[in-house]
């Protein structure tokens, strides 16, 4: 069993990695050798959902303007949004950063244990820097 990693975990490591996926919360992402902890996927979470579950809150409170149609109370679209965010991310981003990272770091410490230096990856294991 040479390739350990699920095949899909290379996909999402590569959206991962993008710059440009974080926008600006691109000071959140840790190290590719750090797993991402639950409180750090919270906070992400949590300013997303809250961003736009706000932005869901004034098309709503457009639409129901006119008086017909229920208006949710307001903490209902970021909580539902930011835990929305989680559980997925939980599922498919982050597990397959913590993953990776796992990975790394145990290939770190063996090739420090044994003094032996660690190998290049092969071009369809590179992920996008």
């Amino acid at each position: 069993m040479q390739h350990r990693s699920f095949r899909a975990d290379d996909r999402l490591n590569q959206i991962n990695d993008r710059d440009d996926m974080w926008g600006p919360l691109l000071f959140l992402r840790p190290d590719r050798r750090q797993p991402m902890s639950p409180a750090r996927v919270l906070v992400i979470c949590g300013l997303l959902g809250a961003f736009y579950g706000t932005l869901g809150n004034v098309v709503i409170a457009l639409l129901t303007r006119t008086g017909v149609g229920y208006r949710p109370p307001f903490f209902v679209m970021p909580g539902l949004l930011t835990a929305m965010y989680f559980v997925c991310g939980e599922l498919s981003l982050v597990a397959a950063w913590n993953r990776r990272a796992r990975l790394m770091s145990r290939r770190l410490d063996w090739s420090q244990l044994t003094g032996r230096p660690l190998s290049q990856p092969r071009d369809d294991q590179e992920t996008a820097e």
